[in-house]
């Protein structure tokens, strides 16, 4: 059996005339590989900067993370409970 993680898109925008104001986005669709987020990410940002080069002077980046495996998470509830005793 194969086990596909599941890849989350991050999108990170900041204005020049703003610094320390981050917006962070997340579009509603997972991939099954990071080769495939990173091309979707790098479309998308390079659509949003040159919309955002004539009006807002926004900029704009991507980030690509694996969500964790149930394991993980297991282990981080199973942390988290264990500290509170």
């Amino acid at each position: 059996m194969i086990e596909i993680i599941p890849v989350m898109l991050f999108i990170l925008g900041w204005h020049p005339d703003k610094p320390g104001e981050i917006d962070l986005q997340r579009p509603e669709i997972v991939f099954a590989s990071v080769e495939d987020c990173e091309l979707a990410g790098a479309k998308m940002v390079a659509k949003m900067n040159a919309a955002a080069q004539g009006q807002s002077g926004a900029r704009y980046e991507f980030r690509c993370m694996t969500i964790p495996g149930r394991e993980e998470f297991e282990a981080a509830l199973k942390n988290k409970f264990e500290n509170k005793k």
